[in-house]
C-alpha cells in the first residue's frame, strides 16, 4: 500500500513545502520496499519500486545505484539479446546518474555506494560489448583516488592492467601493494601468484614466484600455510608444465618435498601437505628410469595418500562432534523429589 500524502490547508505555498516533503517520505518508503524485493531477487519488482523512489526524489544516489544493480543482475550470461543490451543500457545509465548524485559522499553508507557505484562501471568496461581501457581505467583510478590507503581498490587498478595486457603496469602495482603491506600474506600472495601467470609470452616467472612465496613463508615461521603454498607451486609447475625434462621435473619434486617437509614439522597432522607430498612422489615415480626407485616412490605415495585421507576423515569427525557439542544444551540433574 502507498502512502497517500494530505494537502496542506495552510495556503499554495505551504502546499509546495508539504508537497516535496512528501515525495521524499514516499521515495523512502519505495526504496525500503524496493530494497526487501532486491534481498529476495526479485530483481523486476524491485525495479518497480526504485523506480518509483528516484521518481519522488531524483537525487537519491543509493536508489540509483540499486536502480542500475537490478537491471545488470536481470542480464543472462552470453546471451545477445534485446533486453540483455536493454538491461544493460539501463544500468548504465543509472549507474552514472548515481556517481553524479554523489561525487564526495560524507555518510559511510554513501561512500560504500560510490564505492559500488565505480567498481560496477569499471567491470563493466572491462568487458565486451563496452570493452574500453580508458573508461575503465578512468572509473578505476577515481576508486583509488578516494581511498589510496585501501589494498582492495589497488587490487582492482592490478587487475585491469593485466586483464588488457598492460603486464608491465600490472607487476609495478601488484609490487606496489606487497612493497606497502610488507607483513600481509595476501599481498605477498597475490604477487607470486601474479608471476606465476603465463604472462610474459606464454611463459610465467616462476623463479620470481617461488622467491615471494618463500619471503612470504617467512612472514610468520609459526604458519605452515606458507611453506604448503610453497610446495604447491613446485607441484603444479612439475606436474603441468609440458615443456620441462624429467631431470627438471625431479628437481622441481624435490624442492617440493622440502617445502612440504618444512610445513608438516610445523604442523604433523596437516592432511593437505601430506596429500600433496603424495603427489611430488608421485612426479618423481612418473620420471624415475629406475624401475626400483619407481616402485619405492609409488609405495611412498600411496602411503602418504591413505595417511592424508585418514587424517582428513578424523579432523571432519572431530569438527563435526564439536559442532554437535555446541548446539546441544548443558545437561543438568533433575531436582530431587
Amino acid at each position: 500500500m502507498r502512502l497517500r500524502c494530505p494537502v496542506s490547508a495552510l495556503g499554495a505555498l505551504l502546499i509546495l513545502v508539504s508537497g516535496a516533503s512528501c515525495g521524499r517520505v514516499q521515495a523512502k518508503q519505495a526504496f525500503k520496499d524496493g530494497n526487501k524485493q532486491y534481498k529476495d531477487e526479485h530483481f523486476k519488482q524491485a525495479i518497480e519500486y526504485y523506480q518509483e523512489a528516484v521518481e519522488k526524489n531524483p537525487n537519491m544516489a543509493e536508489a540509483w545505484f540499486y536502480l542500475g544493480s537490478s537491471h545488470q543482475a536481470l542480464i543472462r550470461p552470453g546471451k545477445d539479446t534485446p533486453e540483455n543490451k536493454e538491461h544493460l543500457d539501463k544500468a548504465i545509465e543509472d549507474y552514472k546518474k548515481s556517481l553524479e548524485l554523489n561525487p564526495s559522499p560524507g555518510s559511510d553508507n554513501l561512500k560504500k555506494v560510490r564505492v559500488n557505484t565505480l567498481g560496477a562501471l569499471t567491470s563493466i568496461y572491462s568487458e565486451d560489448p563496452h570493452r574500453e581501457f580508458d573508461v575503465a581505467y578512468g572509473y578505476a583510478s577515481q576508486l583509488v583516488q578516494d581511498n589510496p590507503n585501501d589494498t582492495k581498490n589497488l587490487y582492482a587498478l592490478a587487475n585491469l592492467y593485466k586483464k588488457f595486457e598492460k603486464v608491465e603496469q600490472a607487476e609495478e602495482t601488484y609490487r606496489k601493494i606487497a612493497e606497502s603491506n610488507p607483513n600481509d600474506s595476501k599481498a605477498c600472495g597475490a604477487l607470486a601468484g601474479f608471476y606465476n601467470e603465463p604472462l610474459w609470452g606464454g611463459r610465467s616467472k616462476f623463479e620470481q614466484a617461488i622467491d615471494v612465496l618463500q619471503r612470504c613463508a617467512a612472514l610468520d615461521p609459526s604458519d605452515a600455510s606458507g611453506w604448503q603454498k610453497v610446495a604447491t607451486f613446485y607441484w603444479d609447475k612439475a606436474y603441468r608444465d609440458p615443456v620441462l625434462s624429467d631431470e627438471q621435473k625431479n628437481q622441481y619434486a624435490d624442492k617440493g618435498l622440502e617445502a612440504v617437509d618444512k610445513a608438516l614439522a610445523l604442523k604433523p597432522d596437516y592432511f593437505e601437505a601430506v596429500i600433496y607430498k603424495n603427489l611430488l612422489f608421485r612426479v618423481k615415480a612418473s620420471v624415475s628410469k629406475d624401475p626400483r626407485l619407481k616402485q619405492q616412490y609409488i609405495e611412498q605415495a600411496l602411503a602418504l595418500q591413505k595417511q592424508g585421507m585418514e587424517l582428513k576423515k578424523q579432523q571432519a569427525e572431530a569438527a563435526a562432534a564439536a559442532a554437535a557439542a555446541g548446539a546441544s544444551p548443558v545437561a543438568t540433574n533433575p531436582p530431587s523429589p
